[in-house]
């Protein structure tokens, strides 16, 4: 009679010892599926986060508007918004305009220095954009 209770308890053991694994089958699931949709951070990837926006909010002035940008190198020089303003209806009217083409057919004029064949084209085409534009 003694037997039978101890293979009872055998039994309900061996059925505990199941649920358990389960269990931690499906805590284990969880968990990695937790870290698949958001994976943890470490302190240092947060503190990395914070720094960069503690960098961006110091880059933006608060009450200055940004300035318009043009391509190429003309970004680098100081302008002034009539300037820039200037730039960026020469450049949409003839696309073979460029930021720098300008600043060297300006500079070359400025320092007497003969065009090039193709920089005599360029002024020609922006003396005659700047006129339409005075036209207006």
């Amino acid at each position: 009679m003694g037997e039978p209770n101890k293979q009872l308890t055998e039994a309900e053991k061996q059925i505990l010892r199941l649920q358990a694994l389960r269990q931690q089958s499906d805590n284990n699931s969880k968990a990695s599926v937790e870290k698949a949709v958001s994976p943890s951070r470490t302190q240092a990837a947060k503190i990395e986060d914070r720094l960069r926006a503690m960098r961006v909010d110091a880059q933006r002035p608060l009450g200055k508007p940004r300035k318009a940008k043009i391509e190429g190198k003309q970004k680098s020089s100081k302008l002034t918004f009539a300037q820039i303003a200037l730039l960026e209806q020469l450049l949409a009217k003839d696309k073979r305009l460029r930021g720098s083409a300008v600043t060297r057919i300006a500079l070359n004029r400025f320092l007497n220095i003969d065009n090039s064949s193709e920089e005599n084209d360029l002024e020609a085409a922006i003396n005659e954009i700047l006129r339409q534009i005075k036209t207006k």
